[in-house]
């Protein structure tokens, strides 16, 4: 069994044994956490952050804080509140001796929820009325520290582990890797072919050609893919509506994607997530 396999079970047992909702972030050119079983939890978990990310420039504001926490726990671990008033605490996540991301412990709510609610409707046209509705979800007292720091510890020493036992992906890598490594750091948001030959300095002919030959898919079909895997892991793993998780993995209309995801499975997400549950 694999160190990311053992990695994975450990999560999944701090979400539903715990009751802690955690996820794992980075943002560089590495194999560990955005492929495989790991890459699964890579996003929020909560009504709250899926809805405010359904907007894509929220979307996009989140990713660049992101890289402002990565930056900030290279300190150590610590307790803060998010753009959107979601309050957390961080861990550093740390790979051959350097800090490569950050784990969230996240889904609490904080004080004066209602200024970051008028500031976040005003700026991204979000309903107000929805994001509070939203905000209500998240449990109203943080996870005693000294717990979750128990809990959480092993998971940064398995973390660092299998990154002892990786390779990473660099600037010399292929074009393949580079391109894999966009399309899973940026899958659940709205990308296009433009975006991914803007972001690797490449032409898109010529980008197409080596993915195909790399993956033997298109990007499309490969991004297709990423959404549907990672739709199948929050419908069985959380309680987000189909509505939601469609945000969170990237549909912009939760028809289009109840479509594409029966396509892809043979059955729709509320048959996908009666059959998950009844396991």
């Amino acid at each position: 069994m694999s160190d990311v396999h053992h990695i994975a079970e450990y999560l999944l047992y701090l979400k539903r044994d715990c009751g802690l909702s955690v996820s794992l972030h980075v943002n560089s050119y590495e194999s560990v956490i955005l492929s495989g079983e790991l890459r699964n939890f890579n996003i929020h978990d909560n009504s709250y952050c899926a809805y405010v990310k359904s907007n894509t420039e929220a979307g996009k504001y989140c990713v660049q804080c992101q890289n402002k926490v990565r930056a900030k726990c290279m300190n150590g671990a610590f307790e803060g509140v998010c753009y959107a008033g979601v309050r957390e605490y961080v861990y550093p996540i740390t790979g051959k001796g350097e800090t490569v991301g950050f784990i969230s412990v996240s889904g609490y709510k904080t004080e004066n929820s209602d200024v970051y609610i008028k500031k976040l409707s005003e700026k991204y046209m979000l309903d107000a009325d929805k994001l509070l509705a939203c905000y209500s979800m998240l449990k109203p007292d943080i996870a005693l520290r000294e717990r979750v720091d128990i809990l959480i510890r092993p998971l940064c020493d398995m973390l660092e582990l299998a990154y002892l036992k990786s390779e990473h992906i660099n600037d010399n890598s292929s074009l393949g890797d580079r391109i894999l490594w966009y399309l899973r750091n940026n899958y659940t948001r709205s990308i296009t072919s433009d975006d991914i030959c803007s972001a690797l300095h490449c032409s898109r002919t010529h980008m197409s050609r080596v993915f195909n030959a790399y993956t033997g898919k298109s990007i499309k079909e490969y991004l297709t893919k990423l959404r549907v895997e990672n739709a199948c892991q929050l419908l069985a793993h959380s309680s987000l509506s189909i509505c939601e998780i469609a945000y969170s993995v990237g549909f912009g209309d939760s028809n289009y994607f109840s479509g594409i995801f029966k396509k892809a499975t043979g059955c729709s997400p509320s048959e996908y997530r009666k059959i998950s549950k009844s396991r």
